[in-house]
């Protein structure tokens, strides 16, 4: 067995490249469906691309490629090539740095193809990621796991052995909006909620930009070392139009506050073009000094309600809680969902 790490990229429309990336991003999905079956959440490979086209995250992709017996003298297992050749895909990984903040901080996804597994492949791969992240500054590594409820991850345990530990547990939860469909919202003393269907509105940006930087503060965070992150009308504006290059529309509501005329909460979901039965709710915030008046629950409610106009194909939401969000996950239960799966947020320091 000769594997090589190789860079991959999605920008790249030789068919060469394009085919690589391809392979990787089979390689994935396969891996999350070994796992999950076929309710899974693997990102497609429009999604990478968006991801690639960052400007706040450097998204660096491999591949490890098994390329059999070498003509030309290659050094079999522990290679690391600037080209694919000819092989097979059996891994793939991503690394991501962060650009404006956190700047201690890696994020690693790596997979390896089920029928290739305990060969050594994930422990080279990941031993290429680690030197690539100490290069980078890089402290601490974060990576996740997702299982079924009832369940289990075999990737848990190779984590455990290369230092990994659980740095914050979270419940996938899903919504049958085809059964549970909110009612229509109150109005509520003191605020207004807006609803925007595949643009955070432009007169939001600023306002929008205060909360990103409050969740990143706000909402539980476990054992993980995260610190607040730098947000501006800019990077709204370029999360927005990264969703669109997904092949994603959004739906997104916002509560303003009469008083003061500042946005003080919000909540979006992101509907898949090509499948839109399923819908994935992204990031809700309420800042703190505004909680105790019904907010989350009636953002949420009334963002349900105008996707379901707008999308009727959505036949479930999915959203994820960390277990310590109490609140939060009250509100999704009072809507009516219900917990699928776990995923497991790992964490490992680097000396």
């Amino acid at each position: 067995m000769a594997v090589r790490i190789v860079p991959v990229t999605t920008l790249d429309p030789a068919p060469e490249a394009a085919a690589l990336a391809e392979q990787w991003n089979d390689v994935l999905v396969a891996s999350t469906v070994a796992t999950m079956g076929d309710d899974h959440d693997a990102w497609s490979l429009a999604s990478r691309r968006a991801r690639e086209s960052s400007t706040s995250w450097d998204h660096r992709y491999f591949a490890a490629v098994d390329e059999g017996d070498r003509l030309d003298g290659g050094d079999g297992v522990g290679g690391v090539d600037g080209g694919a050749g000819h092989g097979t895909v059996v891994a793939a990984a991503e690394l991501v740095l962060p650009r404006r903040d956190n700047l201690t901080l890696a994020l690693l996804d790596l997979a390896v193809r089920p029928d290739h597994r305990r060969r050594g492949t994930g422990t080279l791969v990941l031993d290429h990621l680690v030197r690539l992240a100490q290069e980078a500054g890089r402290t601490t590594l974060l990576t996740e796991t997702a299982y079924p409820s009832g369940g289990s991850n075999p990737g848990e345990a190779f984590l455990r052995t290369h230092g990994f530990e659980v740095g914050q547990t979270m419940q996938r939860n899903d919504l049958d909006v085809r059964s549970h469909l909110p009612g229509a919202v109150a109005l509520l003393d003191g605020y207004a909620i807006e609803t925007s269907t595949d643009d955070t509105l432009d007169e939001w940006l600023e306002d929008r930009a205060h909360l990103s930087r409050r969740m990143s503060t706000d909402a539980p965070v476990g054992d993980l070392d995260l610190a607040e992150e730098d947000w501006d009308a800019d990077r709204v504006r370029e999360q927005r139009d990264a969703t669109r290059r997904s092949n994603r529309r959004a739906v997104e509501s916002v509560a303003r506050h009469l008083g003061t005329g500042r946005l003080v909460a919000f909540t979006q979901l992101q509907v898949p073009v090509a499948e839109p039965v399923l819908a994935y709710q992204q990031d809700t915030l309420v800042l703190r000094e505004h909680r105790g008046h019904g907010l989350g629950q009636a953002l949420k409610s009334a963002n349900l309600r105008a996707a379901r106009e707008t999308f009727p194909e959505i036949a479930t939401v999915r959203t994820w809680n960390a277990q310590e969000n109490g609140p939060m996950i009250a509100v999704n239960e009072a809507l009516g969902y219900r917990t699928t799966a776990v995923q497991r947020e790992w964490q490992r320091r680097l000396g």
